[in-house]
């Protein structure tokens, strides 16, 4: 290398030595600036140098977030930041900032599994049960980030916003917001975590797992995705084996299309908040828009939040030429062809 590129390089380490130095300067706050407000920072498993910086000048902690990067690629401790749930103080300087950053223990995490068809409620007071968040807050965030436009298209939720499905949240449940769209799994949280932080995982899995090409693959029939996604939730209450959902979802879109009530036996249960085996006459006639045996239609949304084998089902039925099913005692799917083969089925497993 020749004599002006080495001087050269040597000026440009100096400008950014200097530059980096004054930066670090004008970060630091003031001993007033300094206060004893904390805020919950939560670094997640896989998150960068740039993805910290970025949450870091979001939440007010550093001034520039490139100016953060270029410190800590200095310090040579780009790589090691631990994952995990911090306490920093408002006004900390990027000294300060790092030493916590690289030195704080990993922060204890719950394991929580979300088993499929539980509403938003009971997965609500799930993790209010693990000692996570309260269940009153959980709910409001999800109404919160239900109602904000931005924040779904942000969090892919496959939402088209069509005039029907803008009359579906009219009449939607409170406390149903988002329902079928927080995908059953087993989910690690740090004990320290917020709703938010819990139901945007969730949305997020949901948009990992059910893929658009599953849902892009109803769009010929006239469906949307959130119409998918509530006889998807009818269907994980009705059966459990997949060839069994597949041959109720084409049964259901057949009385769709039609106009024959869905006369759902899972969407009764919904509205009495108990699973009846066998419904009386009574419980059919109990008022509510979630009620398939009084409205045609589908109901205002998800009576819970289905699985993936659930959801493959309603977009993906299995053509038949059944009209109705029923379910036994003992867990077996009885299918009919006409409503009298129907009827008699129910004497025969029903009594």
């Amino acid at each position: 290398m020749s004599k002006k590129g080495i001087l050269l390089g040597y000026l440009i380490f100096a400008a950014l030595i200097i530059f980096v130095y004054y930066s670090f300067k004008n970060n630091q706050a003031t001993e007033a600036e300094i206060t004893s407000e904390t805020q919950t920072f939560v670094v997640e498993k896989g998150e960068g140098l740039k993805e910290i910086s970025d949450k870091l000048e979001e939440k007010g902690l550093v001034k520039s977030s490139k100016l953060f990067q270029v410190y800590a690629f200095l310090k040579n401790v780009r790589s090691k930041f631990l994952p995990g749930e911090f306490h920093l103080q408002s006004g900390m300087n990027f000294r300060d900032l790092v030493g916590d950053l690289i030195s704080h223990p990993l922060a204890e995490e719950e394991t929580v599994t979300v088993i499929e068809g539980l509403t938003n409620k009971e997965i609500a007071r799930l993790f209010q049960e693990k000692g996570l968040v309260s269940e009153e807050d959980f709910l409001a965030t999800l109404k919160q980030i239900f109602e904000n436009r931005e924040l779904l298209q942000r969090y892919g939720i496959p939402l088209g916003f069509s005039e029907k499905e803008v009359n579906f949240y009219k009449n939607i449940d409170p406390g149903a917001e988002l329902q079928g769209f927080l995908f059953p799994d087993t989910y690690r949280f740090y004990k320290q975590t917020t709703s938010l932080a819990i139901i945007e995982k969730m949305l997020g899995n949901f948009n990992q797992k059910v893929n658009r090409e599953l849902l892009a693959g109803v769009q010929p029939s006239g469906r949307t995705p959130y119409e998918i996604v509530i006889l998807a939730s009818i269907i994980e209450k009705e059966a459990a084996r997949d060839q069994d959902r597949r041959l109720i979802a084409d049964i259901f879109w057949k009385r769709l299309e039609i106009g024959w009530a869905l006369e759902s036996c899972a969407t009764v249960n919904y509205v009495l908040g108990e699973a009846k085996p066998k419904l009386s006459f009574e419980d059919t006639r109990t008022p509510s828009l979630y009620n398939t045996y009084l409205h045609g239609g589908l109901p205002p949304g998800p009576i819970n939040n289905p699985g993936l084998s659930a959801i493959e089902a309603a977009a993906n039925p299995l053509r038949n030429d059944y009209c109705c099913f029923l379910t036994s005692f003992d867990g077996q799917t009885i299918f009919s062809r006409t409503v009298e083969e129907h009827n008699k089925n129910k004497d025969i497993y029903l009594k």
